[in-house]
């Protein structure tokens, strides 16, 4: 085959090989919450270990209310879990993907910066 005919083959079936809206909208709104400074923030923090809201309130110098909020978005999008221990909760990342999408952006960020 040669590439313009799978070229027309490719641009025939474009909305078969894009996900649907649904999906669509779900992986939106996670670079929507992603896209926020503090949130990432607070993924870098629980890329590095599990915390609770009293550390990340002293590690990255943001109020416990702020922290919630945020915590609560990302919660909402399945992205951090949190895990009581006594009287503190403390959170850590739902799966290894979200660091993961951190570090591409990152090596994408260096090149272009180049």
């Amino acid at each position: 085959m040669n590439s313009e005919l799978k070229h027309d083959t490719i641009v025939k079936n474009l909305t078969t090989l894009i996900p649907q809206d649904d999906e669509l909208g779900r992986i939106t709104a996670i670079f929507k919450a992603l896209g926020d400074p503090t949130r990432a923030r607070i993924i870098y923090a629980l890329g590095v270990s599990k915390l609770s809201v009293s550390e990340l309130e002293r590690g990255l110098g943001l109020t416990q209310s702020n922290i919630s909020h945020q915590l609560s978005v990302l919660r909402q999008l399945q992205l951090v879990i949190g895990t009581r221990s006594g009287r503190n909760v403390h959170y850590q990342l739902a799966d290894k993907h979200i660091i993961s999408i951190f570090q591409q952006v990152a090596a994408h960020a260096e090149e272009a910066g180049k």
